[in-house]
């Protein structure tokens, strides 16, 4: 349960850092452009997590595009 809301957080946290970004850099980008943006960005850079069941009970493993080592909890 706490992975899972650390991973909404992080990708909350960063979309507002992809939106801060492109405000900045591109000051004529429509908000709506912008939030589409955003949000594709985060949805390729935001930690993948991932329920599976073992003989032992469920386990999350969790998968992230900046690293090659997948952790499993």
């Amino acid at each position: 349960m706490k992975v899972k809301i650390l991973s909404y957080v992080l990708s909350f946290l960063l979309f507002c850092i992809i939106w801060v970004i492109l405000h900045y850099t591109f000051e004529n980008l429509a908000n709506p452009y912008k939030g589409l943006i955003c949000a594709g960005m985060t949805a390729i850079l935001s930690p993948r997590i991932r329920t599976y069941e073992t003989q032992s009970g469920k386990q999350l493993q969790v998968k992230w595009i900046f690293s090659r080592k997948v952790y499993t909890i």
